[in-house]
């Protein structure tokens, strides 16, 4: 893709809703079908509103995606704040978020773009640091 510095994060054995899933696809980010409760995304644009659980499926805790107006799932638990931040697009672009920890200062991230932001307390928002890197140039790729 023109313009993108970073790998697009790949989601795997995701549970969704259907409203989750639609605003997924709507938004440009490529989902299938891995059985019949869980899905494959690769998220280059998250949509605004989604929002990341555990859930728990008989024995097995498992990634669920829905939308923040949508109730929770029955079996529903929170994540670590690293984890919802995830699904939390760019506040610059809307792009997908990737880790980044330069200088290990927690919660940084760069989009697929390579905006700068920080990951809010919580993990379900972020700040744009008004910063843009090249990772490919930083790393000599």
């Amino acid at each position: 893709m023109r313009g993108q510095v970073a790998a697009v994060p790949r989601l795997e054995g995701v549970r969704l809703t259907v409203p989750a899933r639609e605003a997924l696809i709507e938004a440009g980010n490529a989902v299938t079908r891995a059985s019949d409760l869980q899905w494959h995304l690769d998220l280059t644009a998250p949509p605004k509103g989604l929002v990341s659980v555990l859930t728990r499926i008989g024995a097995d805790f498992i990634r669920g995606l829905r939308l923040a107006t949508e109730p929770a799932y029955p079996t529903e638990y929170d994540q670590s704040w690293w984890e919802r931040g995830e699904v939390v697009p760019c506040p610059r672009c809307g792009r997908s978020l990737v880790w980044y920890e330069a200088g290990y200062v927690p919660g940084y991230r760069i989009c697929l773009v390579g905006h700068g932001a920080q990951l809010s307390a919580d993990g379900t928002s972020a700040k744009s640091t008004w910063r843009t890197h090249n990772p490919r140039r930083e790393y000599g790729q």
